[in-house]
């Protein structure tokens, strides 16, 4: 009975013990791929050479993980990195006969063969062992390098590392004994020479037998004993349970683990000096790797009791994943030596992400299943949807393979062009600099282009020749591109400087993305999947540590360790902009599929607020720029979702998209023109293919698929066009049919919560005028202070009304002083009312009110309260009330009438880019090339004209302003406005 409790008590403990760990699966396995993935992209093998042992264990490493890897996540491409790695070499190993390092690469050459069973990948070892084995060296165990044959034996405590598993292993496979005896005579040779009883710890050679540390304690390397504990498990793992040899190797294990927990520091890590760490007080990660792959395989084994050992692991792994930066690196490696050395963060060896992966292959046979709880995306809906995704990341494009696709774009004029002309020039002339002074100059002189210009112009280097090479099929711009994603990924700073004026990009220190880290790193991704395998797989490698570092890492740290990035929550355009990139990004990079699946979850919760951006009835208060922006980038996200989950996650399954939706038709006003309203660019119009892509998501056409080369700066954006695939259609409900149906309106498009009207002629009549009159208010999203904004358009112009926003920006357009600094954004700039020398104010008290609508088949009124607009006190009212006629040509009037506490001045104003003269006192005159405007000037006194021309980074426009020549407490002023 007694013995039935206390067995029932340890495995209560081992329960427990097991539960309290705090690392999943997921976690675990990302933070090797991520170490590993940094070790490749900077493998070198001129430095050591590919068969030396500072490699050879970072291979053995690899191959754990390759295991890992394929058998997850279906990713095989470490175990091809080391197929390579053998065939390059004939599966051959370093040069001594005897000497145990330079037999070490063995290891992951026997673990290939044990898979792929190639004789070829066996014979150079096996030739090598039985050498070894049958002339066995009688050499010294008293280390001295400048006697080679005192390195024939194992007289070093990291040969047992190097060697004994090699043997062992070539036992299980041949059968042949000699290979065990051999691996047992020399280990327990050098165990007799090496290993201190009295401390249970191997010295690193005969010549620290007398040595002290400074606080007088023996010198136990750490690394070495890391060695030997690693080579124990190797060993361990080969060797039969019922075996002769067994009881030796595994009491040796137990004796060296329970010593080494015991000298675990309270930080978690081992010291480079076991016995005095006071002296070498910084973390050692290559021998605490070891330390923690011995533990956990012991624990995972049964070998050593998980109640007492697992805490040291879990804070073992804790330590080392401390170490990890957010790109992969491994820092706090010992360089290669053989006593206690001075160790930094800045310090790293191959042989330690080799430790590393070795530890982490253990820690995951140990890791719970279920992802850890209280996180900010819901880590059950992760799981719920990697089981949605594929086996593999996959891009929105094809790669170069797929030539019946770019044969197809090779016909166009600017394929030809870019084939000819410009990808031979960028060639040729190389890639743009990163130049430091110009990212700075934001921050001396508050203009944004030059820096702006310039990391544009890298992006675009690459994006055209990856496109050149997939088009043209050569080879011909590989090693640039190779050489630009390098260059890409050693950049400080993804972000434009305008969104890093602290500099913390461009330092390094925290990583923030913005647009353009979201879109130009979605871009980057896409030329990554497009070029396939034509990339070398440490360049690849290079290109997934960079993204972790400035993208994914950053975006995860935000919304589970700090807060979450604003535009996660902001109610414009940079919400689906940030998250279509960063989406897709991950959906193309990212062989593992909860971390895909982990965007998804974030995608799906966070992009309702880009929605909220939108009114309830689908309006775009940024505009119809903003629209081709912000809402191509939601579409973007919308199908990069939806091909990934194969429909099953649709964003677009509400009635309000519909009504979004139909914004790229209902917002033209006429012939394709559109208001400019907020920072809209004038002369803008909505991306066709933005409503070819909406009316194939609701089924109202399916048109023919036509790529689009892309020719703008923004390729990722771009990707639907140029790569057409049907867009996934809406699964319709009555809602969504009813919302389409309320959506018809040919004369005109009323947005309720906007307060904006676009009224147009009935189709077969004679009017030639169509108008857009605005109500709102001056907290919009890029808001310009323009309540009572119109447009009106004659023929293919817009004759008169809103100019829009400036085509860049200038460094302090988005301070609060940008209003009255410039006039294109202040209601200075704008056709509304200039009352008693005042502007309208900036923020959401000031909104028009909505007095009438009134919408007929003739005629449209719609009138409006702007008196909150204005803050001078001696206001009583103002009303505008805009007039659109249909008989005849059509007519549209503007009626502005005020009453005051006081007599005040009043004015309101023209904007155009049309030219203009004045008529007589009461009217004027604009024209262009083909149309010719009059408007009437009707006031409750005599008017006077001035004019000013305005123009901040966007084509220049007049001012006329129409002024009351006297104050007055009442009073009017009419605008009509008709062809002539």
């Amino acid at each position: 009975m007694k013995k039935k409790l206390l067995t029932l008590i340890l495995c209560m403990s081992y329960l427990c013990a097991i539960d309290a760990q705090s690392f999943s699966k997921s976690e675990v396995k990302q933070s090797m791929r991520r170490v590993a993935d940094w070790q490749i992209a900077h493998y070198n093998k001129a430095i050591y050479g590919d068969l030396n042992w500072v490699n050879a264990t970072f291979y053995l490493g690899l191959a754990h993980w390759a295991a890992v890897a394929e058998q997850t996540d279906q990713d095989d491409s470490y175990y091809k990195w080391l197929l390579r790695l053998g065939n390059r070499n004939y599966w051959q190993v370093d040069q001594r006969m005897y000497h145990a390092d330079d037999i070490c690469i063995s290891q992951a050459y026997l673990y290939l063969y044990e898979k792929y069973k190639r004789k070829g990948m066996l014979i150079p070892t096996l030739a090598r062992a039985e050498w070894v084995a049958t002339h066995p060296s009688s050499g010294s165990f008293r280390l001295d390098y400048s006697d080679g044959s005192t390195l024939e034996r194992w007289t070093w405590c990291d040969a047992l590392f190097m060697a004994p598993p090699v043997y062992m292993k070539l036992y299980n496979i041949t059968g042949d004994k000699k290979f065990i005896r051999l691996m047992d005579k020399e280990y327990k040779a050098t165990y007799d020479y090496l290993f201190d009883k009295d401390e249970n710890l191997f010295y690193r050679d005969h010549r620290y037998f007398t040595m002290k540390e400074a606080n007088g304690a023996k010198v136990f390397w750490g690394r070495g004993n890391g060695w030997v504990l690693g080579g124990l498990v190797e060993i361990l793992r080969e060797l039969p349970a019922k075996s002769k040899y067994r009881p030796f190797y595994e009491e040796l294990f137990k004796k060296l683990c329970h010593r080494i927990a015991g000298l675990q520091s309270s930080d978690g890590f081992w010291h480079a000096s076991l016995l005095d760490p006071a002296s070498y007080p910084s973390p050692e990660t290559s021998g605490s790797g070891f330390f923690v792959y011995a533990l956990a395989y012991g624990i995972n084994e049964g070998l050593l009791p998980a109640e007492k050992m697992l805490p040291v692991v879990d804070k073992g792994w804790k330590a080392l994943l401390s170490a990890v930066e957010e790109d992969g690196k491994l820092g706090y490696v010992q360089p290669i030596g053989a006593d206690p050395k001075k160790v930094t963060r800045q310090m790293t060896e191959v042989y330690g992400p080799g430790a590393f992966l070795l530890a982490g292959t253990e820690i995951y046979r140990m890791a719970q299943d279920a992802p850890r709880e209280h996180t900010n995306i819901s880590p059950i809906r992760v799981r719920e949807i990697a089981e949605m995704l594929s086996d593999k990341p996959q891009g929105i494009g094809v790669s170069y393979k797929d030539r019946t696709f770019w044969e197809k774009v090779k016909q166009s004029d600017d394929v030809q062009q870019l084939l000819l002309e410009e990808a031979p020039l960028l060639l040729k002339k190389g890639m743009p600099p990163f130049v430091d002074s110009l990212y700075l100059h934001l921050n001396k002189t508050n203009i944004r282009l030059p820096g702006e210009d310039m990391m544009n112009a890298r992006y675009q280097y690459l994006f055209r020749l990856t496109l050149a090479e997939c088009v043209e099929n050569k080879r011909r711009y590989v090693r640039a591109i190779e050489e630009a994603l390098i260059a890409l990924c050693n950049q400080k700073s993804w972000s434009i400087p305008a969104h890093d004026r602290n500099l913390n990009n461009y330092k390094g220190t925290d990583y923030y993305v913005d647009l353009v880290v979201a879109t130009a790193g979605n871009g980057i991704a896409q030329c990554v999947a497009m070029l396939d395998d034509r990339l070398s797989p440490e360049v690849k490698a290079r290109v997934q540590c960079a993204f972790r570092e400035k993208m994914f890492r950053p975006v995860y740290r935000s919304l589970e360790e700090t807060k979450p990035f604003g535009w996660f929550t902001v109610t414009n355009n940079w919400n689906s902009v940030c998250l279509a990139g960063v989406t897709g990004a991950a959906l193309t990079l990212l062989p593992d599929k909860e971390e895909r699946a982990y965007f998804i979850a974030a995608a799906e919760k966070y992009n309702v607020y880009g929605m909220k951006g939108y009114a309830d009835d689908g309006y775009c208060s940024e505009g119809v720029g903003y629209y081709n922006y912000g809402f191509r980038a939601y579409i973007l996200l919308r199908e990069e979702v939806c091909r990934a989950t194969q429909g099953k996650i649709d964003f677009f399954r509400n009635s309000k998209f519909v009504r979004i939706a139909q914004y790229g038709k209902k917002i033209q006003i006429v012939n394709g023109i559109c208001p400019a309203y907020s920072d809209c660019r004038i002369g803008l119009s909505p991306d066709k293919s933005i409503i070819d892509y909406c009316d194939q998501a609701l089924g109202i056409v399916s048109s023919k698929e036509q790529s689009t080369f892309p020719v703008g700066e923004n390729f990722s954006l771009q990707l639907l066009e140029f790569f057409p695939i049907q867009a996934w259609k809406i699964e319709k409900n009555d809602e969504i049919r009813q919302a389409l149906q309320d959506e018809s309106d040919l004369l005109r498009a009323y947005y309720n919560q906007a307060d904006v009207l676009i009224a147009r002629p009935a189709e077969g009549t004679s009017c030639r005028l169509a108008i857009s009159a605005k109500g709102g208010n001056n907290a919009e999203s890029h808001n310009h202070n323009d309540i009572g904004s119109y447009a009106v358009v004659l023929g293919d112009r817009t004759m008169a009304g809103d100019q829009g926003g400036p085509f860049s920006y200038p460094g302090d357009y988005f301070d609060s002083g940008a209003p009255e600094k410039y006039k294109i954004k202040g209601s200075f700039g704008h056709p509304v009312p200039l009352v008693d020398g005042v502007t309208q104010s900036t923020g959401i008290k000031a909104k028009g009110v909505v007095l009438k609508k009134e919408f007929t088949n003739e005629k449209d009124v719609f009138s409006i309260d702007l008196t909150s607009a204005y803050s001078t006190p001696n206001l009583d009212k103002l009303t505008r009330t805009f007039v659109y006629e249909r008989q005849g040509a059509g007519n549209f009037s503007v009626n502005d009438e005020f009453t005051a506490k006081v007599p005040i001045r009043f004015e309101t104003a023209v904007t155009t880019q049309t030219n203009w003269s004045i008529l007589d006192d009461t009217h004027l005159l604009l024209t262009t090339e083909t149309e010719q405007m009059v408007i009437s000037i009707e006031a409750s006194g005599a008017v006077k004209f001035t004019h000013e021309v305005i123009e901040v980074n966007s084509p220049a426009y007049t001012r006329i302003g129409i002024v009351l020549k006297d104050q007055a407490r009442t009073g009017y002023i009419r605008l009509s406005m008709s062809a002539k």
